[in-house]
């Protein structure tokens, strides 16, 4: 690799100094110093070498001019993920794509969107938007996995092609296995990307999991990370999203699916219906209907949700199960009050009474000389049929 002066310019005004950071997800940054203090905003291309190109957007409130010369961050595409979306309700009966939703968030910043494989292809017959950045919208509907912006600022979520990289395009000038970064001299800026696989010099093939492009006078080098999975953000995002993770998972709030094993007494054995929430199966839970003096009998293979009582983790309970139209719906035997529940009767319907015996009161005799008489009086038949006429407006009955 010989050392020789690297062309690298934005729109046409040369840089002194290039940091391009590429991770295995979100998008490419790239911090630039000028030759001059050339007026840049909005989207613009950097050129790097005779081949390659990245198109990017120009951070406002990260650039600026001291001592004649203008230094600027650029973003991938619109550098726009960070963007704030409003709510947005969605209803398929068949199932709400996943792209919708990301093309959707993708369309209301300006980003653009290519290929998208994301762990499911539908989240479910309903969704809720939450109000919020644009990427958290993206990264929810993609179930864990990994999303990244081209060169060409465009945006791709699913792991990126491990690709064995010519050992004549670079040379590994040094090598840290604790750290698993490897520095690299390379002759074109465009050989080593995010998914090359380099092997020389070093104890076996290394994925790039991210990289960074240095470029300052006659030198240019690239350090590349090895570390990590296809889905994985990265070192330093890496940590910046454990250190979030750990503080949110302190508790559990929310509600999650689980599907009924079986009924053990009065309490009952459950499956996670999605591991990659990381909740274990449950047995043996109580559950809460949310009637008083109610309990249900879930039927196998029924759909319930747990929830964790203050988010305590030792404190689990069933709080709902699934109704006629929801997923895994199975008809359950309901008893009130300990007992197993009776049929119900509504106004208007008819009814059968079981008639035995009853108490009388009343007066007899000719006018004048009526005497009062009580007694018990037995009817001949053992039922009558009627019709309820009223009710309580405070217990309503539904077929």
């Amino acid at each position: 690799m010989t050392e020789r002066d690297v062309y690298a310019a934005v729109e046409g005004h040369r840089l002194t100094a290039l940091r391009l950071t590429v991770s295995n997800a979100g998008p490419w940054i790239a911090d630039c110093d000028f030759e001059a203090e050339p007026e840049l905003s909005g989207r613009v291309t950097i050129t790097v070498g005779d081949a390659l190109r990245l198109s990017g957007t120009v951070v406002a409130s990260s650039s600026g001019t001291f001592g004649a010369q203008r230094r600027a961050r650029i973003i991938a595409g619109a550098g726009a993920w960070a963007s704030e979306v409003p709510a947005k309700g969605y209803h398929a009966d068949n199932g709400v794509r996943a792209r919708t939703v990301a093309e959707d968030a993708a369309r209301a910043v300006g980003e653009q969107l290519g290929d998208f494989i994301p762990a499911s292809e539908r989240v479910g017959r309903d969704y809720a938007r939450q109000a919020g950045p644009a990427s958290r919208a993206l990264e929810d509907v993609l179930g864990g996995v990994a999303w990244w912006v081209d060169y060409d600022g465009v945006t791709h979520a699913g792991p990126r092609p491990a690709t064995p990289l010519d050992a004549a395009a670079y040379q590994v000038l040094a090598y840290d296995p604790r750290d698993r970064i490897a520095t690299l001299a390379v002759d074109d800026p465009a050989a080593v990307r995010v998914g090359s696989v380099i092997s020389e010099r070093l104890d076996g093939a290394h994925t790039v999991r991210s990289l960074e492009l240095r470029i300052t006078g006659r030198e240019l080098r690239v350090l590349a990370w090895c570390g990590g999975s296809e889905s994985g953000y990265g070192p330093v995002a890496g940590l910046l999203r454990s250190i979030v993770q750990h503080t949110a998972s302190e508790r559990l709030h929310g509600l999650y699916r689980y599907r009924v094993v079986r009924m053990a007494g009065e309490r009952v054995e459950l499956q996670a219906v999605r591991r990659i929430v990381g909740l274990p199966d449950l047995l043996p839970l109580s559950v809460w209907p949310g009637v008083a003096g109610a309990h249900a009998e879930l039927a196998p293979a029924a759909e319930v949700l747990v929830g964790f009582i203050e988010g305590d983790r030792a404190q689990p309970i069933v709080v709902a199960f699934a109704g006629a139209d929801g997923p895994g719906f199975v008809p359950v035997r309901l008893t009130l009050g300990g007992k197993e529940g009776a049929p119900v009767a509504r106004q208007g319907d008819t009814v059968q009474l079981s008639l035995t015996t009853g108490m009388f009161a009343g007066m007899l005799g000719p006018p004048g000389a009526q005497q009062p008489i009580s007694g018990q009086i037995t009817f001949a038949g053992p039922s009558m049929v009627g019709i309820i006429t009223g009710g309580s407006s405070r217990v309503r009955a539904a077929t």
